[in-house]
């Protein structure tokens, strides 16, 4: 669980740097044009480390979901991959959201919370909702926007690829997580 916990919190504090605006243009301006690239090797490690920590951490069991958890889940992870896809494009939705990869990170953070009650999900789930909800904080009350350049269509791409994204992690999710999505019995 070591190794869960470290990647939560590698990946919060990466992130989180990105809510402080001083901070970002520092790194940006220390590392340049490899700033964007960097940042995204960087961003790896965490991952690894969360992937790694989920598959090798044991079943402790802290609470029972409720029954409609797996249903709340599917919907709120639909709504956080929405959320992502406005945050890859430059529609009017990014501009009204502010921050949808912090909130898409609320959504499925909660989403999981709602069908999983081990410790290891409390770990991971709840420590990127506080992730998310301190990058949210952050980013508010330094004025964070996003690009003010808003380009035509890219609402309806979003959602598009938001609900692509979300179809295509279905399927991968096993082989992250060790867990289907759905099993199907006949």
């Amino acid at each position: 669980m070591t190794l869960l916990a470290l990647g939560v919190a590698l990946f919060a504090v990466c992130h989180l740097t990105l809510a402080l605006p001083e901070a970002k243009a520092a790194l940006r301006r220390r590392l340049g044009k490899f700033f964007g690239p960097g940042f995204g090797v960087v961003s790896l490690l965490p991952l690894v480390l969360i992937v790694l920590g989920w598959r090798s951490a044991p079943l402790e069991i802290v609470y029972d979901a409720p029954s409609w958890g797996r249903m709340a889940t599917f919907i709120l992870v639909l709504v956080a991959f929405l959320c992502l896809g406005i945050f890859l494009f430059r529609g009017k939705l990014r501009q009204a959201l502010r921050f949808p990869l912090a909130w898409g990170v609320v959504f499925w953070s909660v989403g999981h919370l709602c069908a999983n009650g081990d410790v290891a999900s409390l770990i991971l789930f709840g420590g990127m909702l506080l992730y998310a909800l301190a990058h949210l904080g952050l980013g508010f009350a330094n004025g964070v926007r996003p690009s003010p350049e808003i380009r035509q269509g890219h609402d309806v791409i979003s959602i598009i690829i938001g609900v692509a994204l979300y179809g295509v992690f279905a399927q991968l999710h096993p082989l992250f997580t060790g867990v289907p999505v759905v099993t199907l019995t006949l």
